[in-house]
């Protein structure tokens, strides 16, 4: 497996953990985001970072 299918695997493991995890702190704690909006986000951070580390 080359490096990049790699990172997108770990991306992707990242991400179903923050499902998880913003699903389990939402009843004791408010959210004002929905789970998917905070799944795009966090993957639109990850590939700005990954643009950032390719200049």
């Amino acid at each position: 497996m080359s490096g990049a299918w790699d990172g997108l695997i770990v991306m992707g493991l990242l991400a179903v953990l923050l499902v998880i995890g913003v699903r389990r702190l939402r009843p004791r704690i408010h959210i004002p985001w929905s789970t998917p909006g905070i799944v795009v986000v966090f993957v639109f951070v990850c590939l700005l970072l990954w643009a950032w580390s390719w200049r």
